[in-house]
């Protein structure tokens, strides 16, 4: 991919990067780290590490054979700053408490925290004073990530309502929504939109883990809600060439007579037809990565 700019600034000295997953995502980091001469001025590479080895021989992009670590149990060898996994839920679920051990962790998939088990355990971790390493979420499609986190804080959040819509194929769904997604599909008269979901953002993300982040990560922000209480909808449209997130926000009020303080933002991100990650997705976690680490204790946003 090229290089793309411009890219901000951060003020942290160089940090040396690990990053967990070598999909399109984690390919596309490491190449940035190691090329992009903005990026080089503050970040260097750690370690990369992968589920299945044989991807590093596949890919294009030849890394010296110190940076693969063939196992994450052993990443103590490899000290760096900040840790970012870009592959599944289930290695934040896994291996999320080994990496706030060792470094500042940045969490691709907080689909992850729809598990309570999980969320509880982590913000415990990272939220320790004694523990010098945070959490950290990339803010991503979530525009306004940190504005909603500050009404939550406040407690003057009332509603949110994460909206995604993408073309069919790019929906990497379980069941019983992947029998909605093929029906929609192959039913030729059935064109517009077509909601493939509507709930809760607890539900959802164990049935669609690589494609709800966006709605994670706001259920993260809006923690009085949590991903219980706030509200999702997956749709399809056929042909899309975008993927296209809407967030619908609600202030609290005293009564309901009052009227209420309301924002409402939609987020197109120009994407093919099946690809599940859209074309600024990929620049904006850079930018993310650009801006995590050294904030201390607790669940950031970057």
């Amino acid at each position: 991919m090229a290089t793309l700019s411009p890219l901000p600034l951060s003020s942290h000295k160089k940090r040396r990067i690990g990053v967990v997953g070598y999909g399109h995502l984690g390919e596309y980091l490491v190449k940035m780290i190691l090329t992009d001469e903005r990026a080089k001025t503050q970040l260097e590479l750690g370690f990369v590490w992968n589920r299945s080895p044989e991807k590093f021989q596949e890919s294009k992009q030849q890394l010296p054979p110190e940076v693969i670590l063939q196992n994450l149990q052993d990443l103590p060898s490899k000290p760096v700053d900040i840790i970012i996994e870009v592959c599944h839920p289930k290695i934040v679920a896994e291996y999320g408490e080994l990496f706030l051990q060792y470094a500042d962790f940045v969490v691709g998939s907080p689909t992850a925290f729809a598990d309570p088990v999980v969320e509880s355990k982590l913000r415990d971790i990272a939220s320790r004073s004694e523990n010098q390493h945070g959490l950290y979420i990339p803010s991503g499609a979530l525009w306004g990530a940190q504005d909603i986190q500050k009404m939550d804080d406040l407690k003057i959040l009332g509603k949110l309502t994460i909206s995604m819509k993408k073309d069919p194929t790019a929906l990497k769904v379980e069941e019983p929504l992947m029998s909605k997604v093929k029906n929609y599909i192959q039913d030729q008269n059935q064109q517009g939109e077509a909601v493939i979901f509507s709930g809760s953002v607890r539900e959802l993300c164990p049935l669609a883990p690589n494609n709800v982040n966006t709605m994670a990560a706001a259920a993260l922000a809006a923690s009085t809600l949590g991903f219980d209480k706030v509200g999702a909808r997956l749709l399809a449209e056929k042909g899309l060439p975008a993927h296209v997130v809407t967030i619908e926000l609600e202030a609290a009020t005293k009564n309901q007579e009052e009227d209420a303080f309301r924002v409402t933002t939609i987020r197109y991100n120009p994407a093919k037809p099946g690809v599940v990650t859209g074309n600024l997705t990929y620049t904006s976690f850079l930018s993310s990565l650009l801006n995590a680490g050294g904030r201390g204790p607790g669940l950031h946003f970057c």
